[in-house]
């Protein structure tokens, strides 16, 4: 079975929402992966922020049981991949001596409606209203759809 870790900043938004997504699609599909979280700037057993918790609710998902976790907490070796939420995350991963080769990036779609919206990570919505966090569900969403070839 393959391990998948997302990593992002706090643990208590994107990446949980990110496992939690992926390991009901990895379900689905029939797919012999299992996805964890962890964040890197975190303390270790923080609950999943009220409005990730009811976004992915919306869709039939539960995060009322994730706690945060440090990613310096983790035996990193017990991974297959390493998913980073952003480019500052993946340079920090790459820093800390995760191969390329283990490396990926959660790419949302462009901005169709502005150009020159060039972000290619998934954005923080930490501090955001729920319609905040149900856009960063929705990309994170779109963007596994994409990256699971990849794994």
């Amino acid at each position: 079975m393959k391990r998948i870790l997302f990593v992002c900043t706090g643990n208590t938004c994107r990446s949980p929402m990110a496992k939690v997504i992926f390991n009901a699609l990895a379900l689905e599909r029939g797919l012999d992966m299992v996805a964890d979280s962890a964040g890197l700037a975190t303390i270790e057993g923080l609950p999943a922020s009220e409005n990730a918790m009811r976004a992915v609710a919306e869709i039939g998902l539960d995060l009322s049981a994730h706690r945060s976790m440090p990613l310096m907490n983790l035996e990193l070796n017990g991974y297959d991949y390493f998913v980073a939420l952003n480019d500052d995350h993946l340079d920090i991963l790459r820093s800390i001596g995760i191969p390329d080769s283990m490396l990926r990036l959660l790419r949302r779609a462009p901005n169709v409606d502005d150009i020159y919206d060039l972000r290619q990570g998934i954005v923080d919505p930490y501090g955001g209203d729920l319609n905040t966090y149900r856009r960063c569900r929705d990309e994170i969403a779109g963007a596994i759809k994409l990256i699971i070839p990849t794994l």
